[in-house]
């Protein structure tokens, strides 16, 4: 009896403190009651977050409710505060630092990412305004990439394969072709790095919240000993940088590359310490690989499930668009609609989650509804109210690669329900200021993949299945299945049509 007590003992009072931290926001939560409910609740929220959110929209519909995780209390606020959200300076409902403790970026990067994020202003300006000059470098390496990755084994007419990693192994390639250039993209030891780098990076930053912060960076150590961290893409990085560096000191700069851009806005002390710059490379490698593969494998199954006539209607639209316009640029891809549908829609089904907006509480606020929120707490938006409102989107929950172009169609307009169009009801970039400032070269790296693939490659689910496979849930995470696998075929006398 009394080793039982001393056992129960301590896991009740940790449990009670525990109980206490995390739930001291007055609001009410999902999950069952008591401080073993809020521990059980925060580990059903690892696989089955969906699940917990949809519970509380059930109980208190747009109120606010708490769900726990095993970060704390995460406050979920009504839709009806997305303006609220969008406008905030930051004071109080703020976004820097939410992506900061999201990422951690002070042990998977540095700390510097967030003190001096000038990284987000040279893919929010230089980046975007230079995407014409991207697009032949992005086409020529996606067709040696394709034609790799696709090569038939001996003897076979097509070939299967995993989809969702072949797609970032494509993405890794092809954004490195304009991120650092030709020579570093098509070394395999070093996309082996980046991806790995970039793969693990959000699932680091999810963990290393589940542990209190004096134990993160010893607990990031030994994960990305084990596992890959910044250290490995690095070691082709640096040199690289120090040979940029070093042409520009002969006078032979010339802003070829993002990383070239990165290196005009730099402040002096990680010009001297290319280890610095070294991770901002790496930052602009993550949101690229990250956010392209997962929406290109989504768009992908689905583009799949279409019946031939469909595919030959969006190959007969890219064959128009490129004939009319001279080849791939901007004006091409911006013709290519039905592919643009595609990939808005995938925003609107998917996202990258279940959950939108996400900040952190530095002070108290006011929401819509009056009802005041403590600080200190992560706060967020659901996106199911938002993106699967049928008052807004006819059949939510049928995924409709023609949805927008035929909105578009239909309203006589360019100017709406384009993929990078962020508004209050299409969230997945964000809103604002802090829209993601990468969807533009996002949108364009993808539009030549698949226009690519499609009017070179059939392609098809194996089995026959029309039905995308579904995604996989980790926290508030939403992932394309990464077992899942695709069947492409060359198309007879097809090859090169989009030359």
């Amino acid at each position: 009896m009394q080793v039982e007590t001393l056992v129960v003992v301590p896991v009740v009072l940790v449990a009670f403190v525990f109980y206490l931290t995390h739930n001291q926001t007055g609001l009410p939560r999902v999950g069952k009651s008591g401080p073993f409910g809020f521990i059980l609740t925060a580990l059903k929220s690892i696989t089955s977050f969906a699940d917990l959110l949809d519970e509380g929209l059930n109980k208190y519909g747009s109120k606010a409710f708490v769900v726990p995780t095993m970060a704390g209390s995460l406050i979920v606020a009504g839709p009806e505060n997305v303006d609220l959200f969008k406008s905030s300076d930051d004071t109080a409902i703020n976004q820097p630092i939410s992506v900061d403790e999201s990422l951690q970026l002070m042990h998977t990067l540095n700390s510097r990412q967030l003190a001096l994020p000038f990284q987000a202003v040279v893919v929010r300006t230089d980046v975007t305004r230079a995407i014409s000059a991207f697009i032949p470098e992005i086409l020529e390496e996606t067709r040696l990439a394709m034609a790799e990755a696709f090569a038939l084994p001996f003897g076979e007419k097509s070939t299967t394969l995993p989809l969702f990693h072949t797609m970032t192994h494509l993405v890794a390639r092809i954004s490195n072709r304009a991120i650092l250039g030709p020579s570093i993209c098509r070394q395999e030891q070093y996309l082996h790095d980046i991806i790995r780098f970039a793969e693990t990076l959000s699932i680091y930053g999810q963990l290393l919240t589940w542990f209190p912060r004096i134990l993160r960076s010893p607990v990031y150590f030994l994960l990305s000993s084990a596992f890959g961290g910044p250290k490995e893409p690095a070691r082709a990085i640096i040199p690289h940088l120090k040979m940029l560096l070093a042409e520009r000191e002969q006078g032979l700069e010339n802003a070829k590359t993002i990383t070239d851009f990165l290196i005009n806005l730099a402040p002096p002390e990680e010009i001297a310490d290319v280890k610095l710059l070294a991770m901002r490379v790496l930052s602009v490698n993550f949101g690229s690989i990250h956010t392209s593969s997962i929406f290109g494998t989504h768009a992908l199954f689905h583009l799949a499930t279409l019946s031939e006539s469909e595919l030959d209607t969006i190959r007969h639209e890219i064959i128009e668009a490129l004939e009319s316009e001279g080849g791939y640029n901007k004006a091409s891809l911006a013709k290519m609609r039905i592919l643009d549908s595609t990939l808005r829609e995938v925003g609107r089904f998917y996202a990258l989650g279940v959950v939108c907006l996400n900040r952190v509480l530095i002070k108290p606020a006011s929401l819509v509804d009056g009802i005041v929120v403590p600080s200190g707490y992560n706060i967020t938006i659901p996106l199911k109210p938002i993106h699967f409102d049928e008052n807004v989107y006819p059949e939510p929950y049928k995924f409709d690669c023609f949805r927008f172009s035929k909105l578009r169609a239909s309203d006589h307009t360019d100017l709406k329900y384009g993929f990078t169009t962020v508004e209050k009801d299409f969230v997945p970039f964000g809103l604002g200021k802090h829209a993601c400032p990468g969807r533009f070269f996002a949108s364009m790296e993808l539009k030549i993949m698949l226009s690519h693939l499609l009017l070179n490659y059939d392609l098809s689910l194996p089995g026959g299945a029309k039905e995308a496979p579904k995604p996989i849930f980790f926290n508030s995470h939403v992932i394309p299945d990464t077992k899942a696998c695709v069947i492409l075929k060359p198309r007879v006398g097809q090859a090169g049509q989009d030359l």
